[in-house]
């Protein structure tokens, strides 16, 4: 049976961008000990009193948060708190 996960209240659910494996239009791989993960990430749920942020917006959020890590669908994901976002990420 699948489920879904539902934050609460002023939380986030986000799947963090991949590392870089490789040098930009290069074949040379990054080693997984010098791969910088940045602080990106596509939001899979929100909680009922999150009102900027939508499902599916690309955001970005502080080095200092404190998120949850947890796994879902064998998925990696993190659960933040709205004020920890400070940006969300839009092509122009």
């Amino acid at each position: 049976m699948a489920q879904q996960v539902i934050p609460i209240g002023k939380k986030i659910l986000i799947k963090q961008k991949e590392a870089e494996q490789y040098f930009k239009n290069t074949t040379i791989m990054i080693p997984s000990s010098a791969q910088e993960q940045e602080n990106i990430g596509t939001v899979v749920g929100v909680g009922q009193t999150v009102s900027e942020i939508k499902v599916g917006d690309v955001v970005q959020y502080t080095d200092h948060c404190l998120p949850v890590a947890m796994k879902h669908n064998e998925t990696e994901h993190l659960l933040i708190q709205e004020g920890d976002i400070f940006a969300i990420l839009r092509d122009v």
